[in-house]
């Protein structure tokens, strides 16, 4: 089923199709998001809100709505475990000019996965944030053409930005028992471009060599 996570009714039904369609969850992944420039010197509340919903109060509506079927999940076979998997971002915990919205709901999706760990590790419902870096997108392929893919992948030091495949492995780890005692953490998978000053790149500095940050 398809459903509009602006629309709460739209997501109400989502869950009653889940409910109805299935017996019980073993893995739940969040990956709807948006995602808009905003400077706050002129903020668009419109926008603001709809963010909100769609990277952070829509999520959480469906994962507590699902709750039964992932205890369900959990309680198949001794030991095991069901999975929640919240796709937050690097910029749940860095932030970025012109991105403060989208920034603050990834903060807000990495709690609520980090609470529910804590809630729910009772159930054997095990809750993680899975945070990508630069990987390229429908939703942000025009942002790193109008960069220039060069450029970017200069501030990745793994030398490119990522690509769909790159989020495969880590995603089954945390979505299997490879995992089975991880809850409440944050997986990042950037290439190591969340640990990188990018302004030393655009400055002129350079290892060895003396030069002035700005």
């Amino acid at each position: 089923m398809l459903a509009d996570l602006l629309d709460s009714g739209d997501t109400r039904r989502l869950i009653d199709t889940v409910h109805k369609t299935v017996p019980h969850l073993d893995i739940l992944v969040n990956n709807a998001g948006m995602e808009r420039t905003m400077w706050f010197s002129d903020p668009d509340m419109q926008y603001f809100r709809e963010a909100f919903r769609v990277n952070a109060e829509a999520p959480m509506e469906i994962t507590c709505g699902l709750l039964d079927l992932l205890k369900r999940g959990a309680g198949r076979r001794p030991g095991s475990t069901a999975s929640v998997i919240n796709i937050t971002s690097i910029h749940e915990s860095t932030p970025v000019k012109g991105n403060g919205p989208y920034a603050m709901t990834k903060a807000a999706l990495a709690m609520f996965t980090k609470t529910i760990a804590l809630e729910w590790g009772q159930y054997g419902i095990r809750a993680n944030a899975f945070a990508p870096g630069a990987i390229e997108t429908d939703m942000n392929r025009e942002l790193i053409t109008d960069i220039g893919h060069d450029r970017f992948a200069a501030w990745i030091p793994m030398g490119r930005i990522g690509v769909d495949r790159d989020m495969v492995g880590p995603a089954l780890f945390l979505a299997s028992d490879a995992s089975s005692y991880v809850t409440g953490a944050t997986l990042t998978v950037d290439g190591g471009y969340s640990h990188h000053l990018v302004r030393y790149s655009e400055t002129g500095i350079v290892a060895g060599k003396d030069s002035s940050i700005e």
